[in-house]
C-alpha cells in the first residue's frame, strides 16, 4: 500500500522505502488555525441549517463541505512529504604544539621523573591516550607553532624544534582564520609560553566572540637550569708550525656559575688548553684558549664546555676549530741601523726558533761584515718577486733615506696587497721621526708629528685586555698572566729606562693597543700615569706593529732569554699569520670569520689567483643538509685577490667552493652560522603569560601530568545540521482528485435532497 501510494504522488524510487512524514511548508501560526478551524465549520453549518430536508442527510453534506474547506486550508499551507536528514558538524579542539629552539633546553622531567628537554616532555604529551579519548568527541586539528601555525599532518612525528621565533599571537590568528565558521571546542596550547609578540586585548576579543578558550599547558622549568652556550668562536684558519694558535671563544651563560672552557683534539681527546672563567653582569664571558702543533697539516680541534652541573641545552656546547699548519718556514726579514742590545738579542732569538727563517741586515756594519741569519743577504731586496718570500718585515732603528722611494713602494704594496706582516721598533736615533714624507709613513700607527718624545722616568709594560684576547703577551707558562715581576713597581731590571711616549689622539682611528707603558714613582713606587707602548693596525690586507722600545733585553736579568723571546716571537707569529691566505702554494678560498650569526656579513676571500683574467668569480655557497643553494659572485681586488661581503640566511654549516672560472687546486671553505635569535639568547619560560591568557578566555592551566583531565574540561559545542527531502503535495493528482470527489459527492447528495 506504502508503495502504491508512493507511485500514486510520483515519489523517486531511492525514497519510497525510507521513513517520512507530511510537514507543513506554509504552516499557519497555532491562533491562526485555531481560528480557521471553527470558522470552516461555522460556515459549513451556516450553509445548511437553513435548508429543508431530512436532518440527518445534511449534516452529511455538512460534513462533506467541512471537509473541503479543511482541504482547500491545509493545501493552502503548502502540504509536503519530508524525509528527514541530519549531519552533526563535530566541534573542533585545535592543539597548538611549540616547535622553536627553545623546546631543546633541558629543564623537564618525564614521566619516570629523569630529565629531559622540554621537547622530549611534548612528544610524551603527544603520546598520551587522552587524545584517543578526544578523538570520538571532537575534530582534532594539530599545529605547529613558530612565527605562526602551520598544520601538522602526523602529531606522533611533530617537526624539529628549530623555530627562530615565538609568535603566539600570531599563531593563535592563523588557528582562528583556518577554523572558519566550523565551531571551536578550545585552543589547546603547548608551550613554554616565551614570546616575542602579546596577545593583546583584540584577540582576547576575538576568541571570545568565537567562544574559544585557551587551555595551556606550560612547560619548562621557571626557576630554570642555567644554559651555557659557546655564541662565537674566532681563530686563524691557516698558523705555521711552532705557532700558539689563539682559538677567542665568547660564551653565554644563564648563571654567573663559573664556566669551564677546553680547547681539545677531537680524534684523541687531549685537552690542549683550558680556562676556568666567572662570567661578567652581562652573563658573558671572553676566553682565549691556545693550541699548537710541532708538524704540518690539518689540525681537527674543538672548543667545549666541560661538565660543571646541569646544563640546559647541551647542543652548543661544542664548536669545531679546524686550522691548516703550513709546511712551510716563517720567513722574516729583520732590518736595523746599528748594533744596539736590543738588536743583538733578537737575531738571536730568530736564529734559535725552530721553523723560522731569518734574513738579518745591519745598516751599519763594514763592508766585510758578515751579514747574519739563516738566509743571509747581501743587499736589500729590490723587486717584487724578493720581497715575496718574506712573512714579516721587521725594521728598526732605521734612517728613513737608507731605502729608496722604489723598494718602500715594494715593502708598502708587500704588506697592503700580499698581507705580509710588518714591525716597527722605535729607536732614539731614526724611528719613527725620520720616516717623516717616506712611502712608508702611511705604514706607521700615527699621524702629526714624528718626533716622538722620551719617558723621563722608568716605565713598566702593561699588556691590555685586547692583547690577552689575541693570544699576545702571554709569558707564564700555562697562564694568560702577565707576570707579576713585570708589573708595577715590579722588580728594578724589568723597568725600561727607554720609552717612546705616544700621545693617545694622535694614534690612527683604527689603532689597537695591545700593550701600555706605566710611569713608575721611584719614592712612592707606583703608577702615576700610562700611554700606549705597544700598538697595531690593520693596513690593507696586512698588519703592522709599533713597539716603542728597545729595551726588553732588561728583561734577561730576572728570567734569562724566556721572557723577551716569548714577547718578539708572539708579536711575529702573530704578524705573519695574516699573510697565510697570499701563500704562494695555490689559491686558497677562504671565509672570515668562520663562525657568524645569521645574517652577519663575512669576508669572502679567494687569493693567489693571479692567472685568472676575470670581471668575477662565482662560488656556491651550499648548506649540509642540502636545503640551500646560493651563489657569491667575488670582485678582483687586484694581485690575483677576488673578495665580497656575504652574509648567509640561515644558520648551519655552509661550504663554499669555486664554481666559475675553474681554479684548479682551489680549496673549499666552511661557514658556521649560528642563530642569534631571543630563542638562543634568553630561552626562560613565560607561565605568567600563559596564565593571563587563559584566564581572560575562559580556559585553565593543565600541568603537563593533567593533559589526562582535557577530556573533562574540553567542551561540547557539535552542531546538528537539518538538510530534509521535501516533495510537495498541492500539485499532485490524488490531492485534486480528493477535492474533486468531495465536490461531486456533495453535488450529487444536494441534486438527490432536492436541496437548493
Amino acid at each position: 500500500m506504502n508503495q502504491l501510494l508512493m507511485q500514486w504522488f510520483e515519489v523517486p524510487p531511492n525514497l519510497v522505502d525510507q521513513a517520512w512524514h507530511i510537514v507543513l511548508q506554509r504552516p499557519w501560526p497555532t491562533w491562526l488555525q485555531a481560528l480557521v478551524l471553527p470558522a470552516l465549520v461555522l460556515a459549513a453549518w451556516w450553509s445548511y441549517v437553513g435548508l429543508r430536508g431530512p436532518r440527518l442527510a445534511r449534516g452529511a453534506l455538512g460534513a462533506l463541505r467541512v471537509c473541503t474547506l479543511v482541504l482547500l486550508a491545509w493545501l493552502l499551507m503548502g502540504p509536503a512529504i519530508e524525509w528527514p536528514r541530519e549531519r552533526v558538524e563535530q566541534d573542533r579542539l585545535q592543539i597548538v604544539v611549540d616547535r622553536t629552539m627553545s623546546l631543546q633546553v633541558k629543564d623537564e622531567h618525564d614521566a619516570q621523573g629523569a630529565r629531559c628537554s622540554r621537547d622530549e616532555r611534548i612528544r610524551g604529551i603527544l603520546r598520551d591516550p587522552v587524545w584517543s579519548a578526544l578523538r570520538t568527541e571532537h575534530d582534532i586539528g594539530w599545529f605547529a607553532m613558530t612565527s605562526g601555525a602551520t598544520a601538522m599532518v602526523d602529531p606522533s612525528v611533530p617537526p624539529d624544534a628549530t623555530g627562530r621565533h615565538t609568535l603566539v599571537a600570531t599563531a593563535l590568528h592563523d588557528v582562528l582564520r583556518q577554523s572558519g565558521n566550523h565551531p571551536i571546542s578550545a585552543i589547546v596550547l603547548l608551550s613554554d609560553g616565551r614570546s616575542q609578540d602579546t596577545v593583546d586585548a583584540d584577540m582576547i576579543r576575538r576568541l571570545k566572540e568565537q567562544s574559544a578558550p585557551v587551555f595551556v599547558v606550560p612547560l619548562g622549568d621557571p626557576a630554570g637550569v642555567a644554559d651555557r652556550a659557546i655564541t662565537e668562536v674566532e681563530f686563524p684558519q691557516r698558523a705555521f708550525p711552532k705557532d700558539r694558535v689563539p682559538v677567542q671563544v665568547t660564551v653565554s651563560s644563564g648563571d654567573s656559575a663559573p664556566v669551564r672552557v677546553a680547547l681539545r683534539d677531537r680524534l684523541s681527546g687531549a685537552v690542549l688548553d683550558e680556562r676556568t672563567e666567572q662570567p661578567g653582569a652581562d652573563r658573558r664571558l671572553h676566553v682565549t684558549l691556545t693550541g699548537d702543533r710541532s708538524s704540518a697539516g690539518e689540525a681537527d680541534w674543538e672548543v667545549a664546555l666541560l661538565p660543571e652541573g646541569q646544563d640546559a641545552d647541551a647542543s652548543n656546547d661544542v664548536r669545531a676549530v679546524s686550522v691548516t699548519f703550513m709546511d712551510r718556514p716563517l720567513r722574516v726579514l729583520y732590518v736595523d741601523g746599528w748594533p744596539r742590545w736590543e738588536y743583538r738579542y733578537l737575531k738571536n732569538i730568530l736564529l734559535r726558533e725552530e721553523g723560522v727563517e731569518s734574513s738579518v741586515m745591519l745598516l751599519s756594519a763594514d763592508r766585510d761584515f758578515a751579514q747574519e741569519g739563516t738566509a743571509p743577504l747581501a743587499r736589500l731586496p729590490a723587486t717584487k718577486e724578493e720581497f715575496a718570500p718574506f712573512d714579516v718585515v721587521v725594521i728598526g732603528d732605521v734612517p728613513g733615506g737608507f731605502m729608496d722611494d722604489a723598494r718602500q713602494r715594494l715593502l708598502r704594496e708587500h704588506v697592503g696587497k700580499r698581507g705580509a706582516g710588518f714591525l716597527w721598533i722605535g729607536g732614539e736615533r731614526s724611528t719613527p721621526g725620520s720616516w717623516v714624507g717616506t712611502p712608508l709613513e702611511d705604514l706607521l700607527p700615527f699621524r702629526g708629528s714624528l718626533d716622538l718624545v722620551r719617558w723621563d722616568e722608568p716605565v713598566s709594560m702593561q699588556p691590555t685586555a685586547l692583547a690577552q684576547r689575541l693570544g699576545l703577551l702571554q709569558l707564564e707558562d700555562g697562564e694568560q698572566s702577565w707576570p707579576a715581576a713585570l708589573g708595577v713597581p715590579g722588580e728594578p731590571w724589568s723597568h725600561l729606562e727607554w720609552a717612546q711616549r705616544m700621545d693617545p689622539a694622535q694614534l690612527k682611528p683604527t689603532v689597537e693597543t695591545w700593550a701600555t707603558a706605566q710611569s713608575i714613582d721611584a719614592s712612592a713606587g707606583k703608577r702615576v700615569t700610562s700611554a700606549p707602548l705597544v700598538v697595531s693596525m690593520r693596513f690593507g690586507a696586512g698588519s703592522v706593529a709599533y713597539v716603542g722600545t728597545d729595551e726588553t733585553w732588561r728583561w734577561r736579568h730576572g728570567r734569562g732569554e724566556t721572557l723577551p723571546e716569548r714577547f718578539w716571537v708572539q708579536i711575529i707569529r702573530h704578524l705573519a699569520r695574516n699573510g697565510l691566505r697570499n701563500d704562494a702554494s695555490g689559491p686558497t678560498l677562504e671565509v672570515e670569520p668562520a663562525f657568524a650569526a645569521v645574517d652577519q656579513p663575512v669576508r669572502v676571500v679567494l687569493d693567489g689567483s693571479a692567472g685568472i683574467e676575470t670581471d668575477q668569480v662565482t662560488v656556491e655557497a651550499r648548506r649540509a643538509d642540502g636545503g640551500d643553494v646560493i651563489e657569491v659572485q667575488l670582485k678582483p681586488e687586484g694581485g690575483g685577490r677576488y673578495a665580497t661581503a656575504w652574509s648567509a640566511p640561515r644558520e648551519g654549516a655552509w661550504t663554499l667552493h669555486v664554481t666559475q672560472p675553474v681554479v684548479p687546486g682551489a680549496n673549499s671553505a666552511r661557514l658556521d652560522v649560528r642563530s642569534e635569535e631571543p630563542e638562543r639568547v634568553d630561552a626562560s619560560p613565560d607561565h605568567a603569560s600563559l596564565q593571563r591568557l587563559a584566564e581572560a578566555t575562559g580556559g585553565r592551566v593543565l600541568a603537563p601530568s593533567e593533559i589526562g583531565e582535557l577530556a573533562q574540561w574540553a567542551p561540547r559545542r557539535s552542531v546538528t545540521i537539518r538538510m530534509p527531502i521535501d516533495w510537495p503535495l498541492w500539485d499532485r493528482w490524488p490531492v485534486f482528485a480528493l477535492l474533486a470527489s468531495l465536490l461531486v459527492f456533495e453535488w450529487i447528495g444536494r441534486r438527490l435532497l432536492r436541496l437548493n
